[in-house]
C-alpha cells in the first residue's frame, strides 16, 4: 500500500491518524508498513506530550499474528471492525489499548485491504462507522444509524458524496 492512500484514507475518515499494516510473509506477522498523521494532530500531540512521539509511531513496535488482537482478528476473518470506545475493550481484544488510551485515541476502524489491514481512528468518539469493501458504499446493503437497512441511492442520501466517489477507499465514519 503507498503512503498516498494511508494519506487518503485519513483524510476522507476524518480520523487523527491512520495506519496500514502488512502482511511480512518472512516472518507471519502482520506489521505497520506505513502511517498517516494530519499535521494538526501532530502539533496538537507534541504540545501536550512535548515529545515527537504518536500513536502510530510507536505502533511500530507492535507486531500481530493472524488471527491475533483487532488487526490479527481482521486480517484472518476478511470482515471489517469498528470499536466506538476502544477504552471499553478488553486488552486481549486490542492489544494497543493502553497505547490509544495514552495517545487520547477513542475510535477505530479496521478493514482488509491488500495484503493487509488498513486502519484508521479517532481522538473524538465516532458515533456510527459505516465501512465497506472496495465497491464503494453504494453498491452494497449498509446499517443506517437507526438500524435499518438501506441500500443504493437511500445510502447517498443519508451519506451524500462520500457514497458516491469512485476513487474512494469507501470508509465513512
Amino acid at each position: 500500500m503507498a503512503q498516498a492512500d494511508v494519506e487518503k484514507a485519513c483524510k476522507e475518515s476524518g480520523a487523527c491518524y491512520a495506519v496500514y499494516w502488512g502482511f511480512d510473509e518472512v516472518a507471519k506477522v502482520l506489521r505497520p508498513m506505513a502511517h498517516f498523521n494530519p499535521a494538526e494532530r501532530i502539533a496538537a500531540v507534541k504540545a501536550k506530550t512535548g515529545k515527537d512521539d504518536l500513536f502510530t509511531t510507536e505502533s511500530y513496535k507492535f507486531t500481530m499474528k493472524p488471527g491475533e488482537g483487532s488487526v490479527g482478528r481482521t486480517y484472518a476473518s476478511g470482515e471489517p471492525c469498528f470499536f466506538q470506545d476502544v477504552d471499553a475493550l478488553p486488552q486481549d481484544s486490542f492489544l494497543r489499548k493502553d497505547l490509544a488510551k495514552q495517545f487520547g485515541i477513542l475510535s477505530i476502524a479496521m478493514k482488509p485491504f491488500g495484503k493487509g489491514v488498513l486502519e484508521v481512528g479517532s481522538a473524538e468518539k465516532w458515533d456510527v462507522c459505516v465501512w465497506v469493501s472496495s465497491q464503494c458504499i453504494r453498491d452494497l446493503t449498509v446499517e443506517a444509524v437507526e438500524g435499518e437497512a438501506v441500500e443504493g441511492e437511500a445510502v447517498e442520501e443519508i451519506y451524500g458524496e462520500a457514497a458516491r466517489a469512485s476513487d474512494c477507499l469507501c470508509i465513512i465514519c
